[in-house]
């Protein structure tokens, strides 16, 4: 997993939400980000979870016009070719890709390496890890 959340220090605050929406979609909307955390209140505690994308690659496999792709880093999409079926949000295991208003497919792109959401965050929750490469060890 190329994001790693230590949730014990996460407020909620959805700054790593807004960041990601504000580069990608222009605005401060954490509905449109590609990460999700969410919050409730269970008596006097508050519980916070994570969602993003996995690399597992499965919406690779499953879009039936090769939209999408990986570099080996981070996943794309190659929005000529998205038809917009929404193949890949039902396949998605975490539920992080949506079609936007465009009917495209959103998948995180990491911010081609550069995440936002890690660079915005105030209390270090959000990490990165570059996925594994195949037969290299760490």
């Amino acid at each position: 997993m190329p994001l790693k959340f230590n949730l014990d220090n996460c407020t909620g605050c959805q700054l790593c939400q807004l960041a990601c929406s504000a580069v990608h979609e222009g605005a401060f909307n954490p509905s449109k980000a590609r990460l999700k955390i969410s919050h409730e209140y269970r008596g006097n505690d508050i519980q916070i979870k994570s969602k993003s994308c996995v690399f597992c690659k499965i919406c690779e496999k499953a879009c039936p016009v090769n939209a999408i792709s990986n570099n080996g880093k981070w996943m794309s999409v190659d929005h000529d070719k998205c038809i917009g079926c929404g193949t890949c949000v039902g396949k998605c295991p975490t539920g992080v890709i949506y079609l936007n208003s465009e009917k495209k497919s959103i998948i995180c792109d990491l911010c081609a390496g550069e995440p936002k959401c890690i660079q915005w965050c105030p209390k270090d929750v959000i990490s990165y890890r570059e996925p594994a490469r195949k037969g290299v060890k760490k």
